[in-house]
C-alpha cells in the first residue's frame, strides 16, 4: 500500500466492532481460510487455505484437503488474462458489444468459473474491509450476469446464474455504503441500501415462480438477501447514525397521503441533483 493510500485510509471513518461483526459473519464462507494480504516481487495477493474434497475419476469420494491458495489483489483473481483480456467478461464485451450473442455451455462454464473467483474475493475484500474493492468485484460479476441475460442460451441455462442475481446485488450495496460511510457519506448509504432493498423486492415479484418452484414453502433467496440488508440498516442505525433516505421519506408520505411531504421532498431531491 503506498503512503498515499495509507494516509487515504487513516482519514476514513472507523465502523463500530459490531458492523464489522455483522459483516464478517455474513461473508465468512466456511469452504475458505483467510490467511490475509502477502507481497511477492511487488504483487499484491491475499493468501488463503481452500478445503476441497478429493473425488476419484469415478466418482467416488476418497477424502477432503486443505490447499494453500492465493488470489490475485488485483485484476483477475487467477492472474490469467484469457484471450489477451482482463476478464472473459472484458473479451466478451470488446469481442461481441452489447448486442445479443451465443453463448454456448463452454462459455456459460468458463463464465461460471470467473464469477466463482470474483465471488471469493469479493468474500475476503470484505472479511479485509476492502470495500471498494468488495464493490468492483460485485459490479465485475453483475456484468458477466448482464452478458448470460442477453445472451441466447435457453432460459433453464440462464437460470442457473440469473437466480444469484440478489446476492450480488446485495453484496454490491452493502460494499458500497460501507465504502461512503467510512468516507463521512452517510445519506449516500443509506440511500444506496434502501434503493437495492427495493430492486431485490422487485427482481422477487418478477421471478417469484421460479424462485417457488426451485425452493418450495421455505425462504426465497430474494427474501433473505433483502432481510440482510435491513439488518444491516437496522445496525447502522444505531451504531453510526445512518439517516432514513430521502427516497424512503418520499415513499413513505406518498403511502399516508401527505402530498405536501411529497412536494416538500421532491423539490429538495431536485435541488440536491442540480447541485451535485
Amino acid at each position: 500500500m503506498s503512503e498515499l493510500e495509507s494516509q487515504d485510509r487513516d482519514a476514513e471513518q472507523k465502523l463500530s466492532p459490531r458492523t464489522q461483526g455483522f459483516i464478517q459473519r455474513l461473508c465468512r464462507d466456511p469452504r475458505y481460510l483467510l490467511i490475509g494480504r502477502t507481497e511477492r516481487f511487488g504483487r499484491e495477493l491475499i493468501a488463503f487455505v481452500e478445503g476441497c474434497t478429493i473425488i476419484s475419476n469415478t466418482g467416488e469420494v476418497r477424502g477432503q484437503a486443505l490447499i494453500n491458495s492465493e488470489y490475485e489483489l488485483r485484476g483477475r483473481p487467477d492472474g490469467e488474462r484469457p484471450h489477451e483480456e482482463e476478464s472473459l467478461v472484458d473479451y466478451h464485451l470488446s469481442a461481441r458489444g452489447q448486442e445479443s450473442m451465443p453463448l454456448g455451455d463452454d462459455d456459460l462454464a468458463l463464465l461460471r468459473e470467473e464469477s466463482w473467483q470474483y465471488y471469493v474475493r469479493r468474500n475476503f475484500a470484505f472479511l479485509l474491509e476492502e470495500y471498494g474493492q468488495a464493490r468492483d468485484d460485485a459490479e465485475h460479476n453483475l456484468a458477466i450476469w448482464n452478458l448470460v441475460e442477453q445472451s441466447e442460451a435457453s432460459e433453464e441455462a440462464k437460470w442457473t446464474y440469473l437466480r444469484w442475481w440478489p446476492w450480488i446485488e446485495r453484496d454490491r450495496a452493502m460494499a458500497q455504503a460501507l465504502w461512503s460511510l467510512r468516507q463521512g457519506q452517510a445519506e449516500d448509504a443509506a440511500t444506496e441500501l434502501y434503493r437495492a432493498q427495493r430492486s431485490i423486492e422487485q427482481y422477487g415479484e418478477r421471478y417469484g415462480a421460479y424462485y417457488a418452484r426451485e425452493e418450495g414453502e421455505g425462504k426465497s433467496l430474494y427474501v433473505q438477501m433483502r432481510q440482510h440488508i435491513a439488518s444491516l440498516v437496522e445496525i447502522l442505525q444505531e451504531e453510526e447514525g445512518l439517516p432514513v433516505s430521502m427516497e424512503e421519506q418520499l415513499d413513505e408520505a406518498a403511502a399516508r397521503g401527505d402530498e405536501e411531504e411529497v412536494e416538500r421532498l421532491r423539490k429538495e431531491m431536485i435541488r440536491r441533483a442540480v447541485g451535485e
